[in-house]
């Protein structure tokens, strides 16, 4: 594989770029064409939590996971943001979708933190993007209503605090999907 045809190498070590190619090649893996079908921010819910090590480098020190899959190989692989623009050929577009994930990673701050006021009945309620939110306390933990539905999980557990219902209200407001679609900014 020629690196020149990666986007935005020119940017990287040609030492690393070269590394990185050689180790999909000990895997017998593509070297091109995969696609990013997730990325996670592993401090999402708890910025005590480790750091996430990049299975493509080795290195320990990745915060936002890029998923990344091709139809020829039989595994999704879990990296940082630079091995992502390296797999898609594309180092910019990887660096831009991190860039968008910091950026909802502020948002969601703000988000949980600030602007929610009480109904009488105890009730929190925000309005975000032009869209209203409620939490509801119910005899078996929370729910939220926002854009028209309720949810009562977050991550496959049930809501038990205002803070993991806010962070279900947000992931259906502003949801990583959007990103990796290209809808945001």
């Amino acid at each position: 594989m020629d690196i020149s045809g990666i986007k935005g190498s020119d940017t990287v070590d040609e030492r690393y770029l070269r590394r990185c190619i050689r180790t999909l090649k000990q895997w017998g893996a593509p070297l091109d064409g995969w696609i990013c079908v997730d990325v996670v921010d592993v401090k999402e819910d708890d910025d005590d939590v480790d750091f996430s090590t990049c299975e493509l480098c080795g290195c320990s020190n990745v915060r936002y996971e890029h998923y990344m899959k091709h139809d020829e190989y039989f595994e999704e692989v879990i990296v940082g943001c630079i091995c992502a623009g390296i797999m898609e050929g594309d180092i910019l577009k990887a660096k831009e979708r991190e860039r968008l994930m910091k950026n909802r990673a502020q948002r969601r701050k703000r988000f949980v933190a600030k602007g929610w006021e009480e109904t009488a009945a105890g009730q929190q309620y925000r309005d975000y993007k032009d869209e209203k939110v409620l939490l509801h306390k119910c005899s078996v933990g929370y729910s939220v209503q926002v854009k028209g539905r309720m949810i009562y999980q977050y991550k496959g557990k049930r809501i038990m605090d205002t803070l993991t219902a806010a962070y279900a209200a947000f992931n259906v407001l502003d949801p990583v999907e959007d990103i990796l679609c290209g809808k945001k900014e």
